[in-house]
C-alpha cells in the first residue's frame, strides 16, 4: 500500500477541500464559479485515488480487463485540464457570450480527446497489466502509443494556455486571487517538469533506450504536486475568505470562553446552544448571544461601588485602561452571583453600567480578567458571602 501513499494523501486533501466547499451551503453552489471549483476538487481527488497502483490493480481486477485503469486515469486527467481552462476563462471575466463560446470550445475539444483515448485503448492490444510503467512499457505498441501521445499533447496545450493566462492576469489582481494565481503558476511549473520527464521517458523507448525511472519514480510526485497545488490555487479565492473568517472566529470563541462560562447559568436553556458540528462562525454567534443574555440578566445587579473599589485596587499594579477592564469584570462577577441566586436585598437603587462589552476587543479583555484576575475572584467571593448572609 506504501506505493500509493504519494497519490492517496493529495487525493484525501483535495476531497477535504471539496467537503469544506460543500459545507458552505446549497445556495452558494448555484454560483457557476463555486460549482466549477468544487467539481475540480472532486475530480482531482478521484484522479489521485485512481492513479495509485493499488487502485489500478483493484479496478483492473473487478473489471476483468487488463489495464482498464489507463483510460480512466488519462481521461480523468484530461477532464481536469479542461476544467482548469474553463474555470480560468470564467475567472478572467469578459462578456458572457465570449466566455460561453470559449468554454464550449474547450469542452468540445477535450471531450473529443477523451473519446479518442477510449477508442484508442479499445483498439490497442495490451494484455499484460502494468500498474506503474504502462506508458513506457507500451510506448511502441500500436494505438496505445497514439493514446499516450494524444493525452500528453492535450495536457501540454492546457498547461501552456493556463500559464499564459495566469502570468498575464497575475499583474492585475491582488489579495486572495493573486495568492491563488501564484499557487497555480507554481503548480504549472511542477506540471511542466512532469510532462518533460514523461516525454523524455517515452521518447527514450522509441529510440531503444530505457529511461523508465523518469516515468515510474520521478513523475508521480511531480504530477501530484502539480495537481494539488493547482487545485488549491483555484479553490483559494473561494474557500480562503471563509477559512480565514472561521479561523478568526475560532480564536475569538476560545478567548471569550471564560466570559461565556461566567454567565452560562443565567441564559435560557435554548439560548446559545452550541452543537459539535457547528462551524466556528456559528459557534461564535451563538456564544455572543449567550453572553449578551447573561449581561442583560446581570444588569439590575451591577454595582458601581464594586467597580470603584476594584478599580482602586487594580490601579496599584495596572495602567488605568487595564484597571478599568478589571473593575468592570469584578462588577460583572459580583452581579452574576447576585443574579444567579435571584437575591434582590441590598441591590443598589441605581444599577451600574457595563461599558466593556461594546467592542470585540473589550469583551476579550473582560473574559481574560474574569479568568485570571485575583481582584475579580475576590469580588466574586465577597458577593457570594453577601448573598449567603442575605439568605440566612
Amino acid at each position: 500500500m506504501s506505493s500509493g501513499i504519494v497519490f492517496y494523501i493529495p487525493g484525501c486533501l483535495l476531497l477535504l477541500a471539496a467537503v469544506l466547499k460543500l459545507s458552505a451551503g446549497r445556495t452558494l453552489w448555484r454560483d457557476p464559479l463555486v460549482a466549477s471549483t468544487g467539481a475540480i476538487l472532486l475530480n482531482g481527488s478521484l484522479v489521485c485515488i485512481l492513479s495509485a497502483p493499488p487502485t489500478i490493480r483493484y479496478v483492473n481486477d473487478i473489471t476483468g480487463i487488463a489495464n482498464f485503469s489507463a483510460p480512466l486515469v488519462y481521461g480523468g486527467l484530461t477532464a481536469l485540464s479542461a476544467g482548469y481552462l474553463v474555470l480560468m476563462i470564467n475567472w478572467e471575466g469578459g462578456s458572457p457570450e465570449r466566455r460561453r463560446r470559449a468554454s464550449l470550445l474547450v469542452t468540445g475539444v477535450y471531450g473529443l480527446v477523451i473519446v479518442g483515448i477510449w477508442v484508442l485503448f479499445a483498439l490497442a492490444d495490451v494484455p499484460v497489466e502494468r500498474a506503474r510503467d504502462l506508458d513506457t512499457y507500451y510506448a511502441n505498441t500500436p494505438y496505445m502509443r497514439e493514446m499516450i501521445v494524444l493525452y500528453l499533447i492535450a495536457h501540454t496545450a492546457a498547461t501552456v494556455a493556463l500559464m499564459v493566462m495566469s502570468v498575464r492576469w497575475l499583474r492585475e489582481v491582488r489579495g486572495m486571487i493573486r495568492r491563488g494565481l501564484t499557487l497555480i503558476v507554481v503548480g504549472l511549473f511542477f506540471d511542466g517538469c512532469y510532462q518533460t520527464v514523461k516525454y523524455a521517458a517515452t521518447a527514450a523507448r522509441w529510440l531503444g533506450n530505457d529511461w523508465d525511472v523518469l516515468s515510474t519514480v520521478v513523475s508521480p510526485p511531480l504530477v501530484m504536486l502539480a495537481g494539488i497545488t493547482c487545485a488549491c490555487g483555484f479553490a483559494l479565492p473561494r474557500i480562503g475568505p471563509p477559512l480565514v473568517n472561521n479561523a478568526r472566529a475560532w480564536r475569538r470563541y476560545r478567548l471569550l470562553k471564560p466570559l461565556a462560562a461566567e454567565l452560562r447559568t443565567l441564559r435560557a436553556p435554548a439560548t446559545g446552544v452550541i452543537r459539535w458540528w457547528d462551524p466556528p462562525v456559528t459557534r461564535l454567534a451563538r456564544q455572543e448571544i449567550s453572553i449578551w443574555d447573561g449581561v442583560l440578566a446581570c444588569s439590575p445587579y451591577l454595582d458601581d461601588q464594586v467597580r470603584a473599589m476594584a478599580y482602586e485596587k487594580a490601579l496599584v499594579t495596572l495602567a488605568p485602561d487595564q484597571a478599568e477592564v478589571v473593575a468592570e469584570a469584578a462588577m460583572l462577577a459580583a452581579a452574576r452571583v447576585q443574579a444567579s441566586r435571584r437575591h434582590g436585598a441590598g441591590m443598589p437603587s441605581d444599577a451600574g453600567t457595563l461599558r466593556s462589552v461594546s467592542t470585540p476587543r473589550q469583551m476579550v479583555g473582560l473574559a481574560e480578567a474574569l479568568a485570571s484576575s485575583p481582584i475579580v475572584a475576590e469580588a466574586r467571593r465577597q458577593s457570594a458571602l453577601r448573598a449567603a448572609a442575605g439568605h440566612g
